[in-house]
């Protein structure tokens, strides 16, 4: 799918992959609808893409709750309002985080991050599909993680939404095989992003043993030392324009979906080990 003239819609993308996301599509011709709940952050997005590459794409900014129907509902028209009457793209890219052991994780952690990174995905997917179909050759893309290929111990939220995007994704992916849609299932590692910090923020993040000035460090360390948000985004538009419907996106997520399916019980182990 060449994405110059295209018009894609993002969510989440304020900051992180989302704003990489948006810069990479830019860059290659493509109109974007920047959403995130986040309105200064999705603005700081189109004001830096504006500056960057001017006239030559135009860059909308919508406030969504991802995980509201009724908030997709009015994204979609407004999309369609901004762009011409017509998208070709959605990437369902927002998503939040919660650390902590299954003892440790109340039901309503469990039920705001199901509503934000499964349902919202849903939601998206759903909404937009007609719209997709419409066009000559269109994308759906849907962002999973190593972490919906791998279980990771005290993330049993966070996996059990990403795992779910995989399912749902790889299931319409076969239901739209003959269409003119292309399905992806995309599947980052570590990428260098405010995710934790974020997530620190809200509450979200369970560090019994830890300060809050060690949780702090860890999360700085891991935006420094990830792979770019740019990079990643132009690893998933690279499959986008493949019309690829599985992308790891990292050399730590390509080792992942290779050798989690060669070797299972030994490499799970491991992984738990190194990532403890």
């Amino acid at each position: 799918m060449n994405l110059k003239g295209k018009t894609v819609a993002i969510t989440g993308g304020a900051s992180g992959i989302g704003r990489g996301l948006a810069f990479e599509a830019a860059s290659r011709g493509a109109n974007v609808a920047i959403s995130d709940r986040d309105e200064a952050g999705a603005r700081e997005t189109q004001e830096s893409i504006q500056k960057e590459f001017g006239e030559m794409v135009r860059a909308s900014v919508h406030v969504l709750d991802v995980s509201d129907l009724e908030n997709w509902q009015s994204f979609r028209q407004e999309v369609l309002n901004e762009h011409d009457g017509t998208v070709d793209g959605l990437i369902n890219n927002a998503g939040i985080t919660f650390a902590g052991t299954v003892e440790e994780t109340d039901y309503e952690r469990y039920d705001a991050v199901m509503s934000v990174n499964f349902m919202g995905m849903v939601y998206g997917s759903k909404e937009f599909l007609p719209l997709l179909k419409e066009r000559p050759e269109a994308a759906l893309v849907n962002v999973s993680s190593l972490y919906g290929l791998l279980p990771k111990t005290s993330q049993s939220a966070y996996c059990a939404s990403k795992y779910a995007i995989r399912g749902f994704t790889e299931v319409l992916a076969q239901e739209l095989k003959r269409s003119n849609v292309v399905v992806t299932s995309v599947h980052p590692g570590h990428v260098g992003t405010d995710i934790l910090l974020n997530a620190q923020k809200s509450g979200n993040v369970v560090s019994q043993n830890l300060s809050d000035e060690v949780v702090s460090s860890i999360a700085r360390d891991f935006k420094r030392y990830g792979l770019s948000p740019r990079e990643a985004g132009a690893i998933i538009l690279d499959g986008v324009e493949q019309k690829r419907r599985f992308v790891p996106v990292g050399k730590d997520a390509e080792r992942s979906a290779f050798l989690s399916r060669l070797l299972p019980k030994w490499y799970v182990d491991r992984f738990n080990r190194e990532a403890a």
